[in-house]
């Protein structure tokens, strides 16, 4: 594969990625909205797959760029859903001064 194909697979995966956050935003669901946290030189992604009471079930986004995954949360993990909260909000924030 040749590096235009790759880039024109990695933005597709990257819109649906978005895509599928602002459909679950839009619906005021937090399940199908992604966390984005740095890492190294960019950032790791990962989808809240499964929300419980306290906590959020988070899956690795793969196919769109470097495909960090953190040590400390490995490829899926369960992270407090207030710490969920926390990045969704900050982010939605940024996206709002910056417009994006």
């Amino acid at each position: 594969m040749n590096w235009e194909e790759m880039r024109k697979r990695m933005d597709a995966n990257c819109k649906k990625m978005q895509d599928k956050d602002v459909a679950a935003k839009v619906r005021g669901d937090i399940v199908g909205r992604y966390i984005s946290h740095p890492f190294a030189d960019g950032y790791a992604y990962y989808e809240i797959i499964r929300e419980n009471k306290k906590t959020v079930r988070i899956e690795v986004v793969t196919g769109i760029g470097d495909d960090w995954v953190l040590p400390a949360w490995g490829e899926a993990t369960s992270i407090k859903k207030d710490d969920a909260m926390d990045f969704l909000a900050r982010r939605d924030m940024m996206a709002e001064i910056f417009g994006t």
